[in-house]
């Protein structure tokens, strides 16, 4: 039984975890927007032949960023975690040396072959100004992966807001501003390269020096390690951040192989118009990507520390939060998506038929709950990285196949088909071997709440107006309140009460005592 003296430890704990909680997702949130801002201007400003150029610029730069880290930026979010958890903080600078020198290597050996090898591959593809935009890309991947390393270090020690402000508001904001910059000089592949890449440079600095400041404070914290404490060893961190790094590198390509079949097939207008519609659906994805944030070191902490009742909790109210802050968000996309699109410029609107398709798999998607941050933390790489190769495999052979017969209805089939794929996977191995499940019931009432207020109210509005801005606006003036009314009043009933105590303390208000503070084992 918790002492006395223990509560207002605890209580304090769940007040600065909320804060966390709450300052990550505005982070996370606002580095959607300035991403959506991003392609917004470009759309309005370059066309949607630009803007597709742009999108490829970013695809490949990310794909190549993945594939030097390896995973190992969430093999340090993992292991650093677990080590401070279980006594083992003088463990944590050997390894981020064990992490970053095979990082160092591969990505010098990557930024040389490219250098070299600029000049084939712009003869080869025909793209004018291709070689120098590679020149000037090659050499920053080395600071960019270091970049990585970093982020997964602060996000392993706890720094997750500082981590999160730096990913998310720092780096999106400057690129943001030197991509207006590009376009006002004229916008080639070179200007918009440097737009995206150059960032890097400052960014990577802030986040060695806060990771040298939260490693170098936990070094000497701690006692000594204890006999469950993970080791520093190459082989056991590398073991798991390989498989990792693989699964991630699928991932990515996941992410992007859309946007470059549609690239391909359909000519760069078309990659503009479906990267829109990307753009869109990644503010949706940002509250899943804040869940892996915030709940990825405790679910390491828990079951490290054989605490499967306190990672239940945490997995069950990761669920919750997903479905009621994504669902009415997706249904809204979903129905004034014709509104949304319009925004980025003549002849984006039609993306909103594919944008239709995909936010229905993610309503779905999000519903399993932290299935992928449950899989990572619980030491389960190797199975994700089966999943994503699945879904990889499915997601080629469907672009293959139906972009070139369908269009961007086809490029949307083909994630939808790979997302449904990697998520159901990755549902039956957590809940059959695992033995974590996502709470059904309080899941389906939070879903019929999002179907009435979102669902229904929005085809009602946009029935009476059409889909343009102005049911759009009144849809979210209407919907919005009434659903944030009906939380709160209903909290209990519905099973989120631990949620909504949760966010009125991270703003410092009075709430009632929840049944369970969700995210504290």
């Amino acid at each position: 039984m918790r002492s006395h003296a223990e509560a207002p430890a605890a209580a304090g704990t769940g007040a600065s975890t909320a804060r966390t909680t709450l300052l990550t997702f505005a982070s996370v949130l606002g580095g959607a927007c300035l991403a959506f801002a991003t392609a917004l201007y470009l759309g309005n400003t370059l066309g949607d032949a630009g803007t597709g150029m742009f999108f490829q610029v970013m695809a490949f730069f990310s794909i190549a960023v993945v594939a030097c880290t390896f995973g190992a930026d969430t093999g340090l979010v993992r292991t650093l975690s677990a080590q401070l958890a279980l006594g083992g903080n003088r463990q944590l600078r050997r390894t981020l040396v064990i992490a970053l020198w095979p990082v160092l290597l591969a990505t010098g050996l990557l930024a040389a072959a490219l250098w070299f090898g600029a000049d084939a591959l712009a003869a080869r593809t025909g793209v004018p100004g291709l070689a120098a935009a590679i020149r000037l890309a090659a050499p920053l991947l080395l600071p960019a992966a270091v970049m990585a390393l970093c982020f997964g270090a602060m996000r392993g020690t706890g720094h997750v807001a500082g981590f999160s402000a730096l990913q998310n508001l720092v780096l999106p904001a400057l690129r943001f501003a030197l991509a207006a910059l590009a376009v006002l000089a004229g916008g080639s592949l070179l200007q918009l390269t440097a737009a995206w890449t150059l960032p890097v440079l400052l960014v990577v600095v802030l986040a060695a020096i806060a990771t040298w400041r939260a490693v170098h404070g936990r070094q000497g914290a701690g006692a000594e390690p204890s006999d469950e404490a993970p080791r520093a060893g190459f082989g056991v961190f590398w073991g798991f951040s390989s498989a990792r790094g693989a699964s991630a590198l699928v991932e990515t390509l996941l992410e992007w192989i859309d946007v470059i079949a549609v690239a391909v097939f359909l000519g760069p207008a078309a990659a503009g118009i479906y990267g829109a519609v990307n753009r869109c659906v990644r503010l949706g994805v940002m509250l899943e990507h804040t869940a892996r944030l915030v709940t990825g070191p405790m679910m390491s902490a828990s079951l490290a520390t054989g605490d499967h009742d306190g990672a239940q909790r945490l997995f069950g109210d990761t669920a919750k939060v997903l479905v009621v802050c994504a669902w009415p968000f997706y249904l809204t996309l979903a129905i004034f998506g014709p509104a949304v699109l319009s925004l980025f410029g003549p002849g984006f609107q039609a993306g909103a038929g594919p944008l239709a398709v995909i936010c229905i798999v993610m309503m779905f998607a999000v519903s399993a709950g932290g299935v992928q941050s449950m899989l990572l933390m619980g030491g389960k790489s190797r199975w994700q990285l089966l999943n994503k190769a699945c879904a990889l495999g499915v997601a080629v052979a469907l672009n293959l196949w139906l972009v070139p017969a369908w269009g961007l209805l086809g490029a949307v089939t083909a994630w939808s088909a790979a997302v449904a794929v990697d998520y159901a996977l990755a549902t039956l191995q957590v809940g059959l071997s695992m033995r974590f499940w996502a709470p059904a019931r309080e899941l389906l009432a939070l879903a019929v709440l999002c179907l009435a207020v979102f669902g229904a109210g929005g085809m009602a509005w946009r029935l009476a107006l059409g889909p343009g801005l102005a049911g759009l606006g009144l849809n979210l003036a209407v919907g919005l309140p009434a659903y944030g009314f009906i939380c709160l009043k209903f909290g209990r009933q519905l099973g989120i009460d631990g949620l909504t105590g949760q966010l009125r303390r991270a703003l410092g208000k009075k709430a009632p005592k929840p049944a369970g503070i969700p995210g504290i084992p």
